[in-house]
């Protein structure tokens, strides 16, 4: 892991600290999936078995979550975790690329049926990356750098991509 600067470290403390939109967005189901079988060897969920359940947490404390509002349904799927490009993690687990495709369908139908709600098409979907780059160059004098541990890491750049999720419903 890269000691000096990144920008998931600039992310995190600002996610950290960022408050809560007044208008928060409304939604019946947030459910996140993962299917990384595009590629062979990935490994990244030996290492991170909790990421879905991790990610849906993190869109649900930035979202109103209501199953009986008339609110689109979203379906997060996760397919590519990587390091700099590559799916093979290495012994460290250590990652610092998340891309999903991210999909709005339509409220729940009244009495919920769910076998006929998931034929349904979305209303809109969209593919998202978010990446982690470390910066180059030295601290300046008399500061002190302090590594990210890899949950550090994971925590960021859950975070960042279901922060990013959440602003783009408003678009």
């Amino acid at each position: 892991m890269k000691l000096l600067w990144s920008t998931a470290i600039c992310a995190g403390l600002a996610l950290g600290i960022a408050p809560v939109s007044a208008q928060e967005k409304t939604l019946s189901n947030v459910e996140v999936k993962s299917d990384l079988s595009a590629f062979e060897d990935s490994n990244a969920l030996e290492f991170w078995p909790d990421l879905t359940q991790d990610l849906g947490k993190a869109i649900a404390t930035h979202v109103n979550i209501d199953d009986q509002a008339e609110a689109p349904r979203m379906v997060v799927e996760i397919n590519k975790i990587a390091i700099n490009g590559e799916p093979v993690l290495p012994e460290s687990g250590e990652f610092n690329q998340i891309e999903g495709t991210i999909a709005l369908h339509p409220a729940n139908t009244a009495g919920g049926n769910t076998e006929t709600d998931a034929n349904l098409p979305p209303m809109g979907s969209y593919a998202l990356t978010v990446s982690a780059k470390a910066a180059g160059g030295e601290a300046p004098e008399g500061w002190v750098v302090i590594p990210p541990t890899e949950g550090d890491f994971y925590d960021v750049l859950i975070n960042a991509y279901a922060m990013e999720v959440v602003e783009r419903l408003e678009e």
